[in-house]
């Protein structure tokens, strides 16, 4: 059974698919919203644009997994959980850097690989 939850995150995935990272915003206010029930409840009254986010990002928190829960996934592999300047938060691996790298604060850009969306450090 799909939910209109299921449809919402799966506008969201279709544009990772073609490797694009883009946000719901409000129509009527401007605002972004977040992947979350707010937005679900916003996008429910038809009122919400996907719009392309900037991609750059700051870390909010991090965690190192030494678990491996997928193959596609060798550990040790680091999660971020990444504050966009437009607003949402969202969560994605952290690649292009040692576990070792990652910072509360660190600057992040959004890029892609074969599982979907990621983040890596922003320049020098």
């Amino acid at each position: 059974m799909h939910t209109f939850y299921d449809q919402y995150d799966q506008e969201f995935l279709s544009f990772i698919a073609r490797r694009e990272l883009r946000i719901p915003r409000d129509v009527k206010t401007g605002k972004a919203l977040g992947l979350h029930g707010r937005g679900w409840r916003i996008a429910r009254e038809q009122t919400v644009e996907w719009v392309p986010a900037s991609g750059e990002g700051t870390v909010a928190s991090y965690v190192v997994f030494h678990r491996q829960y997928a193959e596609r996934c060798p550990v040790p592999y680091t999660v971020v959980l990444v504050e966009l300047p437009e607003g949402p938060r969202l969560l994605a691996r952290l690649i292009n850097a040692g576990p070792d790298c990652a910072a509360t604060g660190m600057k992040v850009t959004a890029c892609f690989d074969e599982s979907g969306l990621a983040f890596q450090p922003s320049g020098p």
